[in-house]
């Protein structure tokens, strides 16, 4: 191969690594894709993303990572983010079976957690695919609830399992965490823990005793930081004051919307466009009115309208009435494309080599 062969076969291997390699973050962040694209993403419950697109979070600890689709089952990890680079998450979402089978719980004011995922607290009945699943309760001053359950296709499973307290002589203490305004995502020694919601604390259980950092954020908000002694047999209560960031020259015309369900995991639509499934916080809401709608599988559809203020903080909740799913189109996610400096800088670098190689 002559010297002017070598060459163009060196620019054409530079051009398809740069168009197939994620680019360097200057802040560590994660780069989400889905298939099927298009998908809704939350980041610790701050949702309204869509894939693939990238998430600014918190370095050197884990997240919770949720990815919805209509028509698809929920899908949702813990990842670890490094504090360089990006890290890329890959999310395969699995169809909707074509029937559900439903869970009747009563958790006894604990929070639930179904294969993983956070479903709220309080009684409530939630579709769930057919097969096996695995139940988690938390709830400050009681030990986790954990067990192995199966749901039938048009059939509905019911649980009421009791929770054991703490013993005088346990070696366990809590953390119950809450914020004003709600909608803060919780970390305790850097590890998501949950977010805030209305009414509803985050529970940290069975920890050893021991100091430990306790950190709250939410967009448009200080990031809020207290360091609590947690005792053997007794839970700490953080109620955490939320402060404002200071405005800037203008006016803040977006605010923030915390939408919850009763039974959770209801399909949230913003001005029919879909944004993800409850419970979740939407962040850069512009102010003004906007139509909300909750759509759950063997529901009827919940709709309602909201004021958002700028720089303001808004909570909605609806609780479904049992019945048919309105027939009305599914609104469509809106798809983000893939970021536009990938391409650019690869044809970029391209075409640079190319006119230096006809140069030389």
């Amino acid at each position: 191969m002559t010297l002017y062969g070598r060459s163009l076969m060196f620019i054409i291997l530079v051009c398809l690594f740069t168009l197939i390699s994620p680019v360097a973050a200057d802040t560590p962040q994660f780069r989400v894709y889905s298939d099927p694209s298009g998908a809704s993403f939350c980041v610790d419950y701050h949702c309204g993303y869509s894939t693939p697109d990238d998430f600014a979070a918190t370095p050197n600890s884990w997240h919770t990572i949720t990815v919805s689709l209509p028509g698809y089952q929920t899908w949702s990890d813990s990842v670890y983010l490094d504090d360089y680079g990006t890290t890329v998450v890959n999310a395969n979402l699995d169809p909707n079976p074509a029937s559900f089978g439903y869970l009747d719980i009563s958790s006894f004011g604990a929070d639930i957690y179904v294969d993983g995922i956070y479903h709220g607290n309080g009684d409530q009945t939630m579709p769930l695919s057919p097969g096996g699943h695995n139940l988690r309760l938390q709830k400050a001053g009681y030990y986790d609830h954990e067990e192995y359950f199966t749901i039938s296709a048009d059939s509905t499973t019911s649980l009421a399992p009791g929770m054991t307290p703490y013993p005088q002589s346990s070696p366990y203490g809590d953390i119950q965490v809450q914020s004003v305004p709600p909608g803060a995502a919780v970390t305790v020694n850097g590890y998501y823990k949950g977010t805030t919601y209305p009414g509803d604390p985050v529970y940290v259980t069975q920890l050893a005793p021991g100091s430990y950092t306790v950190s709250l954020s939410m967009p448009d908000y200080q990031t809020y930081t207290e360091t609590v002694a947690v005792q053997a047999n007794g839970v700490k209560t953080v109620t955490a004051p939320m402060v404002p960031v200071a405005p800037g020259p203008s006016p803040d015309t977006t605010g923030q919307l915390t939408v919850g369900s009763i039974p959770s995991g209801a399909s949230v639509y913003l001005d029919n466009s879909y944004r993800g499934v409850t419970p979740m916080v939407l962040s850069d809401i512009p102010a003004g009115s906007h139509a909300v709608v909750l759509r759950q599988n063997g529901y009827q559809d919940w709709t309602s309208s909201v004021a958002v203020t700028g720089g303001g903080y808004e909570a909605v909740s609806g609780t479904l009435v049992p019945g048919s799913t309105s027939q009305n189109p599914t609104p469509q996610p809106t798809k983000s494309p893939l970021p536009v400096f990938i391409p650019l800088t690869g044809i970029g670098i391209c075409a640079a080599l190319v006119i230096m190689s006809k140069r030389e």
